[in-house]
């Protein structure tokens, strides 16, 4: 599992607790995780990219039936 997309993953989760979804920037994901912004696009091309493979994680952690 890459530590770095569950930071992020994390970040995002903090984040909307505290602001809506489309107040919320590159930046802050990044300055949260300390990350640069390089690293965030190396993983997604947006923020709804890792939008969607959050909700595909929190998906596989779900049980199912």
């Amino acid at each position: 599992m890459n530590t770095t997309k569950i930071a992020l993953e994390a970040s995002l989760k903090e984040l909307l607790k505290k602001k809506p979804f489309d107040k919320i920037t590159i930046a802050d994901l990044t300055e949260d995780c300390g990350i640069s912004r390089m690293a965030f696009y190396y993983h997604f091309k947006d923020i709804y990219d890792l939008v969607e493979w959050a909700c595909v994680e929190d998906g596989k952690k779900s049980p199912s039936g």
